[in-house]
């Protein structure tokens, strides 16, 4: 029986996608281009994953070296102020809306942590819109390294004290959490909140459509 929940943040507690969508379509508006937005969504975090897999630098960096890259790719001009606007936008995407009410229930139960592909500072704002007590927050940067490397999840077993499988780590990035995850030993659950298809290769120990769904597989296994 786990006994810890560690979670993926930006995907998975935070909607990572709708704040990037209002991100580019206002700021498309103001640069009066036309492209697809959703186009220019799945093109980025593509470029987001290859660049998280090479020599580690700030992930403030990576989300300005990843917008220009995508921008350039649709023809539409490129400042360094549309790159500082994308990194201080992070803070302030919104929320899922099961987030908080489903880790309030799971607090209940069990610790819960982080292990997110972020830099601090960020993370920390982030938490606070969160209002929920973690008691472990794995960084990026603390880590020098990204998921999906072994390192973030290294660091989190080390510092919570614990053997992996007494852990459950919960993320909707299937690509980037669940094999580093099953590789080292913890249980896994994937939030598949757009029932996407399972990879080939790869499965996860649980699936799940939504965080609340989650909750109720938690306190079913308590209740036991």
């Amino acid at each position: 029986m786990f006994s810890i929940i560690t979670f993926d943040c930006y995907g998975t507690l935070v909607d990572w996608e709708a704040g990037i969508t209002s991100f580019l379509t206002e700021t498309l508006r103001e640069k009066r281009a036309i492209v697809s937005v959703a186009d220019m969504v799945r093109a980025r975090e593509d470029i987001d994953f290859e660049m998280v897999q090479g020599a580690y630098r700030s992930y403030k960096e990576i989300l300005r070296l990843s917008l220009k890259e995508t921008f350039g790719r649709f023809q539409i001009p490129y400042t360094d102020r549309d790159g500082d606007r994308l990194v201080e936008s992070v803070p302030n995407w919104p929320l899922f809306k099961d987030t908080r009410p489903a880790l309030e229930r799971l607090s209940k139960k069990c610790r819960l942590a982080i292990i997110s592909n972020i830099d601090k500072d960020i993370i920390e704002k982030t938490k606070a819109n969160i209002g929920i007590d973690f008691a472990l927050t794995v960084t990026a940067q603390e880590a020098g390294a990204y998921k999906p490397t072994l390192k973030p999840f290294e660091i989190a077993l080390k510092k919570l004290g614990c053997k992996p499988g007494d852990v459950l780590h919960v993320s909707s990035g299937f690509r980037y959490d669940i094999p580093p995850a099953r590789k080292l030993g913890f249980r896994t659950a994937w939030v598949n909140r757009k029932s996407e298809e399972r990879p080939a290769k790869e499965r996860a120990n649980h699936e799940f459509r939504n965080l609340n769904e989650l909750a109720d597989f938690v306190e079913s296994q308590f209740n036991k």
